[in-house]
C-alpha cells in the first residue's frame, strides 16, 4: 500500500488542481461569443497561474523539510499560505516592473521604433528578461512573463510603430 506524508499529499494535490480549459475553448468560438471565450480563457490562465505558484510553494517547502528543517503540521498551512503570497506578489511585481520599463522605453526612446523587426525582437527580449529574472529570484518565471505581456499589451502597444503593430499581431 502506498502511504504519503502530509507534504507529499500537498505536492500531489497541487499538481492535480490545475484543470485544462482547452476542451471548453474548442467548443466556444471567439467570433460567435467573444465575451464567453474571454471569460473561459481568462479563467484558464488564472487557474494555471495559481496551480504553478501553489506547486512551487509546496515543492519548496518539501525541499526545506527534506533538508532537516521540519515544519509542524499545525504551522504547515500557514507556511504554505505565506510562501504562496510571497511567490505570487513577487512574480506579479517583477512582471509589472518589466512591462512598465519596456513600455516607458518604447515611449521615450523613439529610435527603438525605427524597425518593426527590432520592435518585435525587443518585445520578446523584455519578456525573456522578465522570465529569467523571475526564475533567478526564485519566483515564478511564467507568471512574470504573463504579467509583462499583459502590462505591455495595455501600455506599450500604443508606442509601437504601425508596422511593428502589424508584425506583432501577425506573429501572435
Amino acid at each position: 500500500m502506498l502511504e504519503l506524508e502530509l507534504i507529499e499529499s500537498f505536492v500531489l494535490a497541487s499538481l492535480l488542481c490545475s484543470s485544462d480549459v482547452i476542451a471548453a475553448i474548442s467548443i466556444v468560438k471567439y467570433e460567435e461569443q467573444p465575451k464567453l471565450f474571454s471569460i473561459i480563457f481568462g479563467e484558464g490562465i488564472v487557474n494555471d497561474a495559481v496551480a504553478l505558484i501553489l506547486f512551487q510553494t509546496v515543492s519548496g517547502l518539501k525541499e526545506k523539510i527534506d533538508n532537516n528543517q521540519p515544519i509542524s503540521p499545525v504551522k504547515l498551512p500557514f507556511a504554505i499560505l505565506l510562501q504562496f503570497v510571497i511567490l505570487g506578489l513577487g512574480s506579479l511585481g517583477i512582471g509589472l516592473l518589466s512591462g512598465l520599463i519596456a513600455s516607458y522605453l518604447f515611449r521615450r526612446m523613439r529610435f527603438l521604433t525605427v524597425s518593426a523587426i527590432k520592435e518585435v525582437l525587443l518585445t520578446f527580449c523584455f519578456g525573456y528578461l522578465a522570465y529569467a529574472f523571475g526564475e533567478m529570484a526564485g519566483m515564478s518565471g511564467i507568471i512574470c512573463l504573463l504579467t509583462t505581456g499583459v502590462v505591455f499589451a495595455h501600455y506599450g502597444w500604443f508606442n509601437l510603430s504601425p508596422q511593428g503593430k502589424h508584425l506583432s499581431s501577425a506573429t501572435f
